[in-house]
């Protein structure tokens, strides 16, 4: 058994044990010093810590002045919100106290350490090493080490993560690799994601690891190129499709770690499901909402599995083809994820879209923004949002947004094409939307019939018929008021223009 000493002071929950410290809810990444400065009062409470003493510890091989010290002390109580200095307090020409108030003092928990293939319950914990410079321009060096640290920063705004924080990785960097094993695990840290550059001029080559820390087996690695250039803001985009890439690996990896072990446990339910919802699609939704409701069962304010129950619900049931009555049913799923998960954007992104497939499009708008306001990262929500925009009559805002999620995604679901292709049609550029429905293999009746308009714009009139016979096979009575009222256009411009578009193919004209 081993010791977890967690401090929750009102909205604030520092872990030592982890190295994180989160604020209403959401993770906050203090300066390295200010992290080991609250850590160190931390494993001292009740304790007059005197300034010299604090000196030494925060900076033993460095001279400093009281100032930084005092900077320092001010940084670590806007961390934890002690703006009033209630649990940070200042002794007057002696030094400081670390005093939690009473009920909300350290809390002590004895839990099994992991062992083999067991794992804990809570959600898997990352770690992103500082990514090895040497040798590379001294000017350069900065943006290498800035890619590490905003893989960091983006892995954090995902809730299904736990990520080390950086003080606590810059410690394990330093440490012989014969103990990092080892040093992994005592922080409790599930898996660890390193990167080395290839080359020492740009454009850069950087190669990602992503580690078990438990059987030291490489889980995934992957090349990304970039060139550093202000302008472009390339590496932090490349920091965003590593950051995109990892979270896909990660949770795939918790679960199948989770499912021998603890197939009873919430987290891990909730794991198999994602996994199953991004492997299969439509398909396998009746075992997806198993999963779901197995988690809900075992952990009822667990937020995100009651959204997307609500998902699979939509999903199965033809999106916003669904029947009033079901997409009633998913919206009280959507509400009570967001409820209980104020602060997961997930939960917010599958209640917009719950609100667009019910046509109440500012509403469904103002939780998209909401959702990008607490992961600005999450390429499916920049998708949707592109999706709404195009259907509210904004195709090229729509379009725009589709292509960053997609720049930002490097394993995207087929709905990104096909979104981008509704929002080239809608444009009138038949020739590119082509091209996108192409590239998607959806086994849907209304990509075939758009394909087909597409084409027929091209003259292209063999494989025109061939993409209306498969419409046609899929849906025998399908006409243009049928294709036209499912994609939930606003307005009736885009209605019209998308209905011109249609009559291109000529495949339903005389049943419109």
């Amino acid at each position: 058994m081993e010791q977890e000493l967690t401090y929750r002071l009102g909205e604030s929950v520092f872990n030592l044990s982890r190295g994180t410290l989160h604020r209403g809810g959401e993770l906050v990444l203090p300066r390295p010093k200010t992290f080991e400065l609250l850590a160190y009062l931390a494993r001292n409470p009740g304790r007059v810590v005197g300034k010299g003493e604090l000196l030494d510890a925060v900076w033993p091989s460095t001279t400093v002045t009281e100032d930084s010290l005092t900077q320092c002390i001010r940084d670590a109580r806007k961390c934890i919100g002690d703006e009033r200095q209630a649990v940070i307090r200042t002794m007057p020409r002696r030094g400081y106290m670390f005093q939690p108030p009473p009920g909300t003092s350290s809390s002590q928990s004895l839990r099994p350490a992991p062992s083999g293939r067991e794992s804990r319950l809570a959600e898997p914990c990352v770690a992103v090493l500082p990514f090895p410079s040497f040798g590379v321009n001294e000017v350069l060096r900065p943006v290498i080490e800035g890619v590490a640290e905003e893989i960091t920063v983006v892995l954090s705004y995902f809730r299904t993560l736990s990520v080390l924080a950086r003080y606590s990785t810059l410690a394990l960097a330093g440490t012989q690799p014969e103990r990092m094993q080892a040093a992994l695990q005592e922080a409790e840290v599930d898996f660890v994601v390193e990167g080395r550059i290839e080359n020492r001029d740009p454009p850069f080559n950087v190669v990602i690891t992503l580690s078990d820390t438990q059987s030291a087996r490489r889980l995934w690695t992957q090349g990304f190129h970039f060139e550093p250039d202000a302008a472009l803001d390339s590496h932090a985009l490349t920091a965003r499709r590593i950051a995109t890439a990892l979270v896909f690996n990660i949770e795939s990896a918790a679960m199948i770690r989770a499912l021998p072990a603890h197939d009873g446990s919430a987290h891990a339910h909730l794991m198999q499901a994602m996994w199953l919802l991004r492997s299969e699609g439509e398909g396998g939704n009746g075992q997806t909402r198993a999963h779901l409701r197995a988690a809900i069962v075992l952990d009822p304010h667990l937020g995100l599995a009651h959204s997307f129950l609500a998902w699979t619900l939509a999903v199965e049931n033809d999106y916003g083809r669904a029947s009033p009555d079901l997409l009633d049913h998913a919206l009280d799923s959507a509400l009570r994820g967001v409820s209980l998960s104020p602060f997961e954007a997930r939960c917010h992104r599958i209640l917009g879209v719950i609100l667009m497939f019910r046509r109440d499009f500012l509403a469904a708008e103002t939780h998209y923004r909401r959702a990008l306001e607490l992961n600005p990262y999450d390429a499916d929500t920049i998708a949707q949002m592109g999706w709404l925009q195009t259907i509210r009559g904004h195709a090229e805002e729509g379009l725009e947004l589709l292509d960053s999620a997609i720049r930002i995604n490097p394993i995207q679901p087929p709905l990104y094409q096909f979104g981008r292709g509704g929002a080239l049609f809608m444009l009138g550029r038949y020739a590119e939307a082509a091209r996108a429905y192409s590239g998607t293999p959806l086994k849907d009746v209304y990509r075939w019939a758009l394909l087909s308009s597409c084409l027929a714009s091209r003259s292209d009139h063999s494989r025109t018929e061939a993409c209306a016979g498969q419409a046609g096979e899929l849906q025998a009575d399908l006409t243009i008021e049928m294709i036209r009222d499912a994609f939930i256009l606003q307005h009736e411009i885009d209605r019209d223009c998308m209905r011109r578009g249609l009559q291109l193919a000529d495949w339903s004209a005389d049943s419109a």
